[in-house]
């Protein structure tokens, strides 16, 4: 069997070099093709065979070139679009990222932040650093970073964050001064109590000027008055609560079912709608958590649905000055 030459090959077997090689001898054959006075009548035969043949051959060879050049442009197209796919799906916040990045941001007065002015590695910053943040563990340097492309994503200059504390550390120690000068200018009383009565703090009121959506209402003042008479009278006024006497000697109030379960009695905390002239409802369970995160109460979940609760650091204070 005879050897192949690429001259013979077909033209789908070719290499895109040959192609073109192949194409540009074509077009040169016919290019050249002899007039009537050159040669003789046999070579100018020949080369007329030789054209023909070109000419047949040239529309193939230009239709398979831009065949393969278009199937390249396609498939470059295709990794571009796989490639451009794959970052997206690395760069793309998702929408809880997204909120978390946002508030961020409104908690210090920047209202408008826009992603795309982070670039691909900032963006994967942020995804990387958020549950960090957002969980409160993030270290000092991390929070910096994530604090510098927040500013970055609300078109800010570096340091806003900084600028913010500081406005806010000099608001609140003018808001110290403020309350210190007023509370001097308070008139001075005598107590005279008598035995069984509470007297509240001052701070329950300044927590009422400083609360902020649902961390210390009149409901939570209304039960640390409630609870510190009860804990002095040791008398419950909880539905299915009693005191008990605790290994320290200090009493604790024990009821059945977890915390969120626990109300006051009906006849005191009647469940009716607001209307002219009726009284609130107290969430107990949830003011009961409020109180002990603000040292107020101890409470305890121990086994088989038993809730303890013993007067916290707040309260013993309190009610010990009260005895003294």
């Amino acid at each position: 069997m005879a050897l192949r030459t690429r001259r013979d090959k077909p033209i789908e077997e070719l290499t895109d070099k040959h192609l073109r090689q192949r194409l540009a001898r074509s077009q040169k054959t016919i290019d050249d093709l002899p007039t009537a006075a050159d040669g003789s009548q046999a070579e100018r035969k020949a080369a007329l065979a030789r054209g023909t043949a070109a000419a047949q051959e040239v529309p193939q060879l230009r239709a398979e070139l831009k065949r393969r050049e278009r199937y390249k442009q396609h498939r470059e197209l295709e990794t571009k679009m796989a490639r451009g796919a794959i970052e997206r799906t690395r760069e793309v916040l998702s929408p809880g990222v997204m909120e978390g990045f946002q508030r961020l941001g409104q908690e210090v007065g920047l209202r408008k932040l826009d992603p795309k002015r982070l670039d691909a590695d900032e963006r994967g910053t942020v995804l990387k650093l958020w549950s960090a943040v957002d969980a409160g563990d993030a270290s000092i340097e991390e929070r910096t970073e994530f604090e510098a492309l927040v500013e970055k994503a609300a078109g800010q200059e570096p340091g806003f964050f900084d600028k913010r504390r500081k406005e806010a550390q000099t608001k609140r120690q003018l808001a110290d001064l403020k309350e210190e000068a007023h509370v001097t200018m308070l008139p001075r009383r005598r107590r005279f109590e008598e035995a069984g009565s509470v007297t509240l703090p001052r701070v329950v009121f300044a927590w009422l000027q400083q609360a902020k959506g649902n961390d210390w209402s009149v409901a939570d003042v209304a039960t640390v008055a409630v609870l510190l008479s009860c804990f002095e009278e040791q008398r419950s006024l909880v539905e299915s609560a009693d005191f008990e006497q605790g290994e320290d000697g200090e009493p604790v109030l024990v009821g059945r079912g977890p915390l969120a379960k626990w109300a006051f009695t009906r006849r005191i905390n009647p469940h009716i709608q607001y209307s002219v002239g009726s009284t609130g409802w107290v969430d107990l369970g949830a003011s009961l958590k409020r109180l002990a995160a603000n040292g107020w109460v101890d409470v305890r979940e121990v086994a088989r649905g038993r809730t303890e609760i013993k007067l916290g650091p707040a309260a013993r204070e309190l009610l010990d000055r009260d005895h003294q």
